[in-house]
């Protein structure tokens, strides 16, 4: 079980399933970022000051001592939510406050910032495949998503809306199937295909103010071997 951070106590009590009138519980977000440093912040209003209460997150009741509700009939406070598994993209969680008759809850998602196609294997000049985005709903709701293509010489060369993220975090679970390179003759060496919200191209680079996120393409003649760390995708070759 987790521990709920110092400003949020909880007792132990049994979740009671009843309605509430007028009370409420929310998070300070619908959707986190998974990180390191990742807390939720969950507030409550509307109980009965003075009276005890508890937090679950999916159920579990949140570890940490006995407190009471506030003179306002509130209480506020902080927690490091699970952290999602190595090919988990997202999940949803239900945070419940309870005090004496009165149980309700809110539900927020984790989520990591990702993009990626399948599959992943193939011509790229001719593979055909499903794009898939998550975590572009951070900043805006239900934002357009857009896919730039940087060739080699880091110009662009195309700009291809993949649809709307929806949910509360922002998510394209799956594109339909389309050409990978959607144009002909793409030239060879590393592509920077980069995602992000905007139909406007700007390049993402460390401390950029917006969203992205790049996955790279290697180009090569073919017969050429696997791009390696000992052998790497060539930055730029001429046709």
């Amino acid at each position: 079980m987790r521990r709920l951070a110092t400003g949020l106590p909880v007792s132990l009590a049994l979740l009671v399933p009843a309605a509430a009138h007028g009370a409420a519980v929310q998070t300070d977000r619908t959707c986190y970022l998974q990180t390191a440093k990742t807390n939720v912040t969950v507030s409550g209003n509307g109980f009965t000051p003075g009276a005890a209460y508890d937090i679950a997150l999916d159920g579990q009741t949140l570890l940490g001592g006995t407190h009471a509700i506030d003179a306002g009939g509130a209480f506020r406070g902080a927690f490091e939510p699970p952290a999602l598994a190595t090919d988990e993209l997202e999940r949803q969680f239900t945070v419940t406050a309870t005090s004496e008759a009165t149980s309700v809850s809110t539900k927020f998602t984790i989520t990591q910032l990702k993009a990626d196609f399948s599959p992943a294997t193939g011509d790229p000049q001719k593979l055909k495949v499903r794009f898939s985005v998550a975590g572009f709903g951070l900043n805006a709701t239900n934002p357009d998503v857009y896919v730039h293509y940087v060739d080699p010489k880091g110009k662009l060369k195309e700009t291809v809306r993949l649809g709307r993220a929806t949910g509360q975090c922002g998510r394209i679970v799956k594109t339909a199937k389309r050409r990978l390179f959607p144009f002909d003759a793409p030239r060879l060496g590393k592509w920077k295909l980069q995602f992000d919200t905007t139909k406007a191209f700007h390049k993402g680079v460390k401390g950029s103010q917006f969203l992205f996120y790049s996955v790279g393409v290697c180009l090569q003649p073919p017969g050429a071997p696997k791009p390696s760390k000992t052998s790497p995708c060539p930055q730029q070759v001429k046709r």
